[in-house]
């Protein structure tokens, strides 16, 4: 929700004690970037890609900038999420970042395993198998 809603969600949230996560996009900048950190809690969460997430990839230049931008305006972590769909890419936006979002990549997975019939157990496994080659990438990417 953009900060002239908090008082519907952020603001009891904040009083209930949660963190309220932050999307900042490429066109957040300036003042409004400041107004949407003022509140944020947690981490921020980096959108890489204008659009619908899944549909593009996320740039690595772009990326950089944009985690310099918002890290000047907070001390919060910044991880990045939308257009980063393999290991090889949450690996490079979590050096970058502190960490990566990868969600439509587990969501196809899901879909296509259903469209063929495979059980609760088979796309369990596969799913489990992915995010254990995000998580291999991540911690080689570090070392």
């Amino acid at each position: 929700m953009p900060p002239e809603e908090d008082s519907e969600l952020c603001d009891p949230a904040i009083e209930a004690g949660l963190a309220f996560i932050r999307l900042v996009t490429p066109t957040t900048y300036g003042d409004r970037l400041r107004l949407v950190l003022q509140k944020a809690g947690g981490f921020v969460y980096y959108v890489a890609v204008a659009g619908i997430t899944g549909t593009k990839s996320a740039a690595a230049d772009t990326i950089r900038a944009a985690i310099a931008r918002i890290r000047a305006e907070t001390d919060l972590p910044v991880v990045t999420g939308f257009g980063i769909r393999t290991a090889e890419q949450a690996a490079e936006a979590a050096q970058l970042g502190d960490g990566a979002v990868v969600g439509s990549a587990v969501v196809d997975i899901i879909a296509n395993g259903a469209e063929t019939g495979e059980t609760g157990a088979a796309l369990a496994a596969k799913v489990g198998s992915f995010t254990g080659e995000l998580a291999n990438a991540i911690a080689n990417a570090s070392k």
